[in-house]
């Protein structure tokens, strides 16, 4: 009879072959099973195992040292269950908003076995973060748009949490972190023409008809895992907007799409229920005016999605971009009656801080590719990284992608792809919430007009009076037929203290391309 050990160390010895963790017949050995067995190995070979139960092991150089070893790393020993008397007087599983579960009660690696680990990265990682690899520079002023900040009597802070133009109308609905929805009038240099009340702050919104819309609300913006998120029903009366909830105890939303997956001729919504230790990427059913919760994948992070048919059978299918620890694009392959068949995509290491994405032909043969922009660094890791930026993966067929251009931007977390010079291929706007503020010229706001396939000039805005991008929106502003930007502001500094500036929360790029 073969022992545990024996089986473990044939399951580990699977984790150093060549093909990736997806390809692979064999699931990598428990937590449980490393724990319970004297495996005998070296720290990369330790990290190699520990790490594929749970994500792909991120590689010793991605951060410095300090970084691994005070912030990281005693996290995950904590994850593990091993506290040490280095733990006394600091924040414990038990002080935090964590879930039983998260935090193992009992240790889950052998003190020996997690030295080894500690030594293997501290040993191999550099004793500061790498810089960026060179790039092409981006020039002063972004051709084809003038610039626009409207100016406001009103004294409010600058915490917009959502963007997003009417198609019908042009105006402008911006989600205010203080549980506020605003619309500005895009005819009248985007005053205030109306406000309504929300439950919390508004991520994401879809227009029913004028007087009728759906509204994702947040619930904590901060990192929780309370369940507070809703999606609610707008209707107005007379002067009077009233609202009802559709959808109540989500995990921390941050996306919603729709699309009619069982052909009832209700449309059904994909919810990306982002979370924090917890999460769910939720598939919602109509059925008899109720709504069936089909878990797509439970686990925090989910991002944003998109609905397609990805394998040309028919039917619709769910392509998602989850953002902790176990990074990556991950495909929910429609199998009918509810059943969705996940597929793994593309898989990142997990301080890649992957934060949006969009599914476009950026190269015109016909096959849709993915543009990814990383830089989330609100993590234990706050540094500057290298391999922060945006990404193009080229389309090979067969849900096969192949990274074809990098920009490295430190903190990129925002993306719109468009047309926007009308001149056959797509253009990138891309912001950072977490830049480095050192660097000139900004590199906060950065747009890249495609001049061939895949050669992007990169330009920075000339602003006076620069602000914290939090959030970006494309759209006809002025319904002239071609597409402006938005870009909104989220100042730390208006959180806790009360605001004594005008508000000022949106930049406009106005397209002049005609």
């Amino acid at each position: 009879m073969i022992s545990l050990r024996h089986t473990v160390l044939i399951l580990i010895l699977g984790l150093f072959s060549c093909s990736p963790i997806s390809e692979r017949k064999q699931p990598p050995p428990t937590l449980n099973q490393l724990a319970s067995t004297d495996l005998k190995l070296n720290g990369e070979q330790l990290a190699d195992a520990y790490c594929a139960t749970c994500h792909l092991k991120p590689e010793p150089d991605i951060l410095d040292q300090k970084t691994w070893g005070e912030k990281v790393l005693p996290d995950m020993r904590k994850r593990l269950g091993l506290l040490l008397d280095e733990d006394i007087g600091t924040t414990m599983p038990v002080d935090m908003d964590v879930p039983k579960g998260i935090y193992s009660e009992f240790p889950l690696i052998k003190k020996k076995d997690w030295d080894k680990i500690l030594n293997y990265y501290l040993d191999n990682s550099p004793s500061s973060p790498y810089p960026q690899e060179e790039k092409r520079t981006a020039k002063l002023g972004v051709p084809g748009f003038e610039l626009i900040r409207p100016s406001y009597s009103e004294v409010l802070p600058d915490l917009v949490t959502m963007l997003r133009i009417n198609p019908n109308t042009g105006d402008l609905w911006l989600g205010h972190r203080f549980k506020s929805l605003f619309i500005l009038n895009s005819k009248s240099g985007f005053q205030i023409k109306d406000s309504i009340g929300t439950e919390t702050a508004p991520v994401d919104i879809r227009w029913v008809n004028p007087d009728e819309f759906e509204l994702l609300t947040m619930g904590l913006m901060d990192p929780s895992n309370d369940s507070i998120g809703s999606v609610n029903r707008f209707e107005k009366s007379g002067d009077k907007w009233n609202s009802t909830a559709d959808i109540k105890d989500l995990k921390r939303p941050v996306d919603i799409e729709y699309a009619d997956f069982n052909n009832d001729g209700v449309l059904d919504k994909v919810i990306s229920e982002f979370g924090d230790h917890v999460g769910d990427l939720s598939l919602y059913l109509s059925s008899n005016q109720n709504w069936n919760k089909i878990i797509l994948k439970s686990a925090p992070g989910a991002r944003k999605v998109i609905i397609e048919d990805l394998d040309s059978d028919g039917d619709l299918d769910i392509l998602a971009l989850m953002t902790q620890a176990n990074e990556g694009f991950f495909a929910f392959l429609n199998q009918g009656d509810g059943i969705f068949k996940e597929k793994v995509v593309l898989r990142f290491q997990p301080a890649f801080g992957s934060s949006d994405f969009v599914y476009e032909d950026m190269d015109g043969d016909g096959l849709k590719d993915l543009v990814l922009v990383n830089g989330d660094n609100a993590d234990l890791s706050q540094i500057l990284k290298n391999f922060h930026g945006v990404r193009i993966f080229k389309n090979q067929g067969g849900l096969n992608f192949e990274q074809f251009w990098f920009y490295p931007m430190y903190g990129a977390s925002g993306l719109e792809v468009e047309d926007f010079d009308q001149d056959g291929d797509k253009d990138l706007f891309v912001l950072s919430f977490f830049p480095d503020k050192e660097q000139k010229p900004n590199q906060n706001l950065l747009y890249f007009e495609q001049t061939k396939n895949h050669d992007f000039n990169p330009y920075t805005p000339f602003t006076t009076n620069d602000s914290h991008w939090l959030i970006m929106t494309k759209g006809d502003l002025d319904l002239d037929g071609d597409m402006d930007l938005v870009v909104g502001s989220f100042e730390f500094d208006d959180l806790y203290s009360k605001p004594t500036k005008p508000w000022s929360p949106i930049l406009i790029f106005k397209n002049e391309k005609k």
